[in-house]
């Protein structure tokens, strides 16, 4: 895997088992932890099936530290928010960032356009809970890009691209690189949306206004001008069912945006 110039990533789960039944790491997270870093792993998803509930934070925070002591620069994704938060549990985002590197807030996604638009929908329905606790190093994970596989329009997956780089989550693809089309690799290697998500100020963009069904995401960005005003990614994503292009006007101050200084459209 890595003579190929990727990265080796495995699964694991807190609890007595995987949600697909094999083997949890209850009872031996020292003993994983070493044998990962022994296989040279670059990235830990660590679900929580199978686990007690009240158990998840103290004990994903204990993988953490078996992960740290091996010395090896493993990324860590934790999922105890997204057994907590369907459950009215509100998880300790101050413990996750401190812990992970990011965290599954929500449902799972499927390969679907529906199920995109529902988790924005309880991204940005929480978005002024969640987003002051993602920064470098620690991010909020709306789950994988499905961009490429079956369930997404080629403009749908625009959208999801858009989206997923002004919420500054992670970019993880979830495609077979063997088949992909042309069209969807490019969306996936899309340098300017990239250059965004990964935007050195690591601000979580968030949805700002809702006009005739078009949501309008904005995130700060470098550069910033003399007047340390930054510059702001702007993302609209239609809910509109029309089947037509249709005409938006909006103002930069609709958007909150009222520095005084000049503009500079790309």
């Amino acid at each position: 895997i890595h003579s190929k110039g990727l990265k080796f990533g495995i699964y694991a789960d807190y609890g007595k088992k995987t949600c697909a039944g094999y083997p949890g790491s209850l009872g031996h997270l020292e003993t994983d932890a070493k044998t990962f870093a022994e296989w040279e792993v670059d990235y830990l998803k660590l679900d929580g099936c199978y686990a007690d509930i009240d158990d998840l934070e103290s004990g994903y925070i204990e993988m953490g530290k078996y992960l740290n002591q091996t010395g090896r620069p493993i990324v860590y994704s934790c999922s105890w928010p997204a057994y907590q938060e369907p459950l009215g549990v509100k998880p300790n985002y101050t413990a996750l960032a401190e812990t992970c590197n990011l965290w599954r807030n929500w449902d799972d996604i499927d390969d679907t356009w529906s199920n995109v638009t529902n988790i924005l929908k309880w991204f940005s329905s929480n978005q002024d809970r969640i987003a002051p606790f993602s920064g470098t190093g620690h991010w909020n994970d709306p789950d994988m890009l499905i961009i490429g596989n079956f369930g997404l329009s080629y403009e749908q997956s625009k959208a999801q691209m858009a989206i997923w780089g002004i919420m500054a989550a992670p970019l993880i693809m979830s495609v077979d690189l063997r088949t992909i089309e042309p069209k969807f690799k490019d969306i996936l290697l899309n340098k300017d949306v990239i250059k965004i998500n990964q935007d050195p100020l690591a601000i979580q963009g968030r949805l700002i206004l809702t006009l005739k069904k078009i949501d309008i995401w904005t995130k700060p960005i470098l550069p910033k001008d003399d007047n340390n005003a930054t510059s702001y990614a702007i993302g609209f994503l239609s809910n509109r069912v029309d089947g037509y292009p249709y005409r938006l006007n909006v103002t930069l101050s609709d958007l909150n945006i009222t520095e005084a200084a000049s503009y500079t459209i790309k």
